[in-house]
């Protein structure tokens, strides 16, 4: 009788699919979800910058081998590593973007004071982090599978928050701002990069040029 009555009035255990529905879309107070984001964005900005560093290893040693091609008047090396050069800066420029646009991100997620503000700040977002997915996703693809799991997570929380108040959903005026937050990191992302990087030697014309005398 006493394992009928404990088994009659145990809570019942909430499956593996319920569980991880908690995890997307937990109950509580907004803070907590939020930092959580917060926290899972520094560890992608941490991985780009040391993505970042790598390539710029590789740019400084690439330009250096062009410098010597050129000093050696070897045209067809110098024009082969000056396209690989270019490749290299064009994908160092691209997740330089993207960590500004995460870093973006995750002020815009650490400066917020209430509901208000939340909606207005996680609204963009949303839009900006699934801008973000493809290109990040090419060459971080398990940064690609955390933001699609966060932005699952603040549409959560932002359904919650609406609950009841009808759908919630991104306007014009939201997706303007996604864009003009995406426009400021790469105007940031590329003067940042424009101060880092040389200009590429690619003709024999500057072989003669006393800069590499």
């Amino acid at each position: 009788m006493t394992n009928f009555h404990n088994s009659w009035s145990k809570p019942p255990t909430p499956s593996i699919s319920e569980k991880f529905n908690e995890v997307i879309k937990p109950k509580g107070s907004l803070k907590p979800r939020i930092e959580m984001a917060i926290k899972s964005l520094t560890g992608q900005i941490s991985k780009l910058d040391g993505m970042v560093t790598k390539l710029k290893q590789r740019e400084d040693k690439l330009f250096q081998r062009i410098v010597t091609a050129t000093q050696k008047h070897d045209v067809h090396t110098s024009k082969v590593l000056a396209n690989e050069l270019a490749e290299v800066r064009k994908v160092s420029k691209m997740l330089g973007n993207v960590r500004m646009a995460l870093e973006q991100i995750e002020l815009r997620l650490t400066t917020f004071h209430d509901l208000g503000d939340t909606v207005v700040t996680i609204a963009p977002t949303i839009g900006l982090m699934r801008s973000l997915k493809s290109s990040l996703g090419k060459f971080m693809p398990e940064a690609d599978r955390e933001l699609g799991m966060m932005t699952e997570m603040l549409n959560g929380l932002m359904m919650e928050s609406f609950q009841g108040e009808g759908a919630f959903g991104m306007d014009q005026s939201m997706n303007e701002e996604s864009e003009r937050i995406l426009e400021e990191a790469a105007a940031v992302a590329e003067s940042s990069v424009g101060d880092r990087f040389p200009s590429t030697p690619v003709s024999t014309k500057s072989a003669t040029s006393t800069r590499y005398v």
